[in-house]
């Protein structure tokens, strides 16, 4: 009877076109956002990243999979949903492949507000205005926990060509370290060999390091 009359009340409320609040549905929506959450955070943290993954993927990994759970879950109909999925898929692979190289960051980003905008524009009085709200704000905060963790950490990467390829042996390897962070000003934490040229006596290398106020190494668009 009270839980009826509750229903009743928030029923009558509406704001932008939806019902403010639907109590039978808010708890469902949140627990199977945490449930998703939680699965894909298995995968991508403890057999992708915690092996020497990258950062910019683990974000890109936790944003793309939360946009497109709350999508496909937010949207009516099953062709509806599919239709989404697949249309952001086909979209971003254009944007990848079309136009100049644009990193995983910086992508992920767009992929996240241009996905939280199609739902935000498509969704229907199925869902509740307090649904939505909490909705976004959940993937607002988990993209903010992963980027905080990720910044936290402090530590860049950047592609260079090196010219000491005498260095590149593994019992030299600390020696290439020192090397690095003495010419670069940084902190180097790791390096990545690449592919080499033994007729130039250069290769080029990924540097891990810690970032520090005041430098900023960036790949400019090819």
């Amino acid at each position: 009877m009270i839980l009826n009359m509750i229903n009743d009340f928030f029923d009558s409320i509406q704001v932008f076109g939806l019902d403010f609040f639907h109590p039978d549905n808010f708890m469902h929506l949140v627990g199977r956002f945490c449930y998703n959450l939680f699965w894909i955070f298995i995968p991508s943290y403890f057999l992708y990243f915690r092996k020497g993954g990258f950062r910019e993927y683990f974000f890109t990994f936790i944003i793309v999979s939360t946009v497109v759970f709350q999508i496909c879950l937010l949207l009516g109909s099953v062709s509806l949903r599919l239709g989404f999925a697949l249309g952001l898929f086909a979209v971003f692979g254009i944007l990848r492949y079309r136009t100049n190289q644009i990193p995983p960051r910086e992508m992920t980003y767009l992929f996240l507000v241009i996905g939280m905008s199609v739902k935000n524009a498509v969704v229907n009085e199925n869902i509740s205005f307090l649904e939505l709200v909490v909705i976004d704000t959940l993937t607002l905060f988990v993209a903010f926990i992963v980027e905080v963790y990720i910044t936290g950490m402090g530590v860049k990467r950047k592609k260079i060509v090196y010219d000491r390829i005498d260095l590149i042996h593994p019992e030299k390897y600390e020696e290439l370290k020192q090397d690095l962070s003495k010419r670069l000003g940084v902190e180097v934490e790791r390096v990545d060999i690449g592919p080499a040229d033994l007729i130039r006596d250069s290769a080029e290398l990924l540097v891990f390091f810690k970032a520090k106020k005041g430098i900023i190494f960036y790949d400019a668009p090819r």
